[in-house]
């Protein structure tokens, strides 16, 4: 009898062992999930023809793509994640998902501010939503209490994964223009990129779409 009961003690001791430790996989693999959807990754990418490297960086979040869109085209709210925007307006609007934008960054001590001109193309799929910038530099004239930034593809890719995933991607290369060393812009890329972002995803996870009226 004593035998039995040793026997069914070990069963119970090794059951509660693999629940509990069941348990522990399960909070961690939450963990990891909860740690990869606030992290944001950045990668440096050799562009072909500067040696003003390209930016790729990537997060996710549970909100909707339509509620990122929004976040995205906000302007007013974009000095709360851009840290060097100085100022952004809009300058013309062609349509619905095309405009023409002015955008000025305040460079660091001694560089001049920057300023951009660029057009922004968005396109709206079932699962996908993009937003293309370029520069439209000639469509306006030069104003020399700034650099004006001519070289410039940026682009947003917004991406639905599953039933409640979305995936943001982000891409950009410029060219700063002037005198600035190309060593010292890149090395501020991706401290700059992986802030900026962090500060984009808290906005979108506070966000919601009875916030917007469109």
């Amino acid at each position: 009898m004593e035998y039995r009961l040793s026997i069914i003690s070990v069963y119970f001791l090794l059951v509660s062992t693999l629940w509990f430790s069941g348990c522990a996989n399960v909070q961690l693999q939450q963990k990891k999930v909860a740690e990869s959807m606030a992290s944001v990754q950045v990668d440096l990418k050799q562009h072909e023809q500067s040696d003003f490297k390209q930016v790729e960086a990537r997060f996710y979040t549970y909100k909707s793509k339509e509620l990122v869109f929004r976040v995205l085209s906000n302007i007013k709210q974009t000095s709360q994640w851009l840290q060097r925007l100085d100022s952004v307006e809009v300058l013309t609007v062609y349509n619905n998902q095309q405009y023409l934008l002015r955008t000025i960054i305040n460079s660091p001590w001694p560089f001049k501010n920057r300023e951009l001109i660029t057009c922004v193309n968005t396109s709206f799929e079932e699962t996908i939503i993009t937003i293309n910038i370029v520069s439209c530099s000639e469509q306006v004239a030069i104003n020399d209490l700034y650099v004006r930034v001519s070289q410039v593809e940026s682009s947003w890719v917004i991406k639905k994964r599953g039933d409640a995933l979305v995936e943001v991607n982000y891409k950009t290369w410029i060219d700063p223009a002037g005198n600035v060393p190309a060593f010292i812009f890149n090395n501020e890329l991706v401290d700059s990129t992986e802030r900026d972002l962090k500060k984009l995803n808290a906005i979108i996870d506070d966000a919601s779409l009875e916030q917007f009226s469109y």
